[in-house]
C-alpha cells in the first residue's frame, strides 16, 4: 500500500515537469483585454489585489481502515481445554479540523508551487472484536465466549505540506503533497475490553505520533480574478517514524493496526494586498552587483 500510494505521488510530479506540461489557454481576443494574469498557470494564483500568503482550513470525517481477513487459530488454557477463537478489527468513523496558512511560492519552481501548514485536532477510533468456542480436553463443546475492545483517540497535530499542481483548465487542478505530522494523543485511550478479556498479544501505540504523509485533493478555483479556492481530497500516512515499528504508519491499539485517512475538505483565502505597498522592482544579476560594490564604498 505504501509503494503504491509513493509511486502515485512520483507518477503525478511527473506530469509537471516544466511550463509546457501545464494548461495553455487557446488564442483569443479575451487574452488581449483586461488583466492579464487571469491566464497564467494556477500554481501561480496570485493575480491583482491578493498576496503570496492567506489562510487555509480544513474539515471533514476520518476513519480507520484495518485488515479485511479474519484471525482463527487456536489456544490452550488451564485445565486441558481450548479455544477456537476469531479475532477480527473494524474501523470507526470520527472527525478532524484544522487551521493554518498557505504560502505560494515566490517564482515558479518544477515540482514545489506551495507549501502550507496546519495545527489541528482529530478523533480517531477503532474496534477489536475477539470470540470463541470453548472445547474440553475430550473435545467437546462447553461454550462460547467473546469480548471487545473500542477506543477513540483524540490528537492535537501539527503538520506541513509541500505541494505540486498540475493544471487541468483556468478553474480545475491536481494538487499532490508529501508532509510530515507530529501529533501528540490528549484525549481517549481506552485500554478495557468488554465481556471476556482477549488472550491475544496486545500493543498500544504511546502518546506522541510522528509520521510522513501523502496528500491527494482536486482543487476548484471559481474565479480565477480571486484569491480564493478550495480542495477536496484525502489525506494518508506513508511512513512511521515514531515509535518505530518497522516503519508501518498504522496505529497500534489492542491486537491490532489501525491505518488513519482522513477526508478533507480544505478552504483557502490569500490576503489582499496593501494598497500603498509598490510592487518589488526586478534587479538583475549586474545591477545587484553593482549596488553592492557601492555599498561597500
Amino acid at each position: 500500500m505504501i509503494r503504491h500510494i509513493i509511486l502515485l505521488f512520483a507518477f503525478f510530479c511527473l506530469l509537471t515537469p516544466d511550463l509546457s506540461g501545464q494548461y495553455e489557454p487557446k488564442n483569443s481576443k479575451k487574452q488581449f483585454y483586461g488583466n492579464q494574469r487571469i491566464h497564467k498557470p494556477l500554481y501561480r494564483w496570485v493575480t491583482g489585489d491578493y498576496s503570496k500568503h492567506g489562510l487555509q482550513f480544513s474539515f471533514g470525517p476520518t476513519y480507520t481502515f484495518t485488515s479485511p481477513s479474519t484471525n482463527e487459530g487456536v489456544l490452550s488454557t488451564a485445565g486441558d481445554s481450548s479455544l477456537h477463537y476469531t479475532h477480527e478489527t473494524r474501523g470507526r468513523i470520527g472527525v478532524f479540523a484544522e487551521i493554518g496558512m498557505t504560502h505560494i511560492t515566490r517564482k515558479p519552481r518544477k515540482l514545489i508551487h506551495y507549501y502550507d501548514w496546519g495545527i489541528g485536532y482529530k478523533h480517531l477510533g477503532g474496534r477489536d472484536l475477539f470470540s470463541a468456542d470453548v472445547y474440553d480436553s475430550r473435545d467437546s463443546l462447553v461454550g462460547n465466549v467473546e469480548g471487545e475492545g473500542k477506543f477513540y483517540n483524540g490528537y492535537l497535530y501539527g503538520r506541513f505540506s509541500v505541494h505540486s499542481v498540475f493544471q487541468m483548465n483556468p478553474h480545475l487542478f491536481l494538487d499532490n503533497a508529501i508532509g510530515v505530522n507530529g501529533d501528540y494523543g490528549l484525549v481517549g485511550k481506552n485500554k478495557s475490553y468488554d465481556g471476556y478479556p482477549s488472550p491475544m498479544e496486545q500493543q498500544f501505540q504511546g502518546d506522541l505520533l510522528v509520521q510522513l504523509h501523502y496528500d491527494f485533493g482536486f482543487g476548484i478555483k471559481p474565479r480565477v480574478d480571486k484569491g480564493f479556492f478550495f480542495i477536496p481530497g484525502v489525506r494518508v500516512p506513508v511512513l512511521g517514524a515514531h515509535e518505530w515499528r518497522g516503519g508501518t504508519p498504522a496505529i497500534h491499539w489492542f491486537s491490532g493496526k489501525y491505518f488513519p485517512a482522513l477526508f478533507k475538505l480544505k478552504f483557502v483565502w490569500l490576503f489582499k494586498k496593501d494598497p500603498n505597498d509598490c510592487p518589488p522592482v526586478e534587479v538583475n544579476e549586474k545591477d545587484r552587483e553593482r549596488s553592492k560594490q557601492y555599498q561597500n564604498q
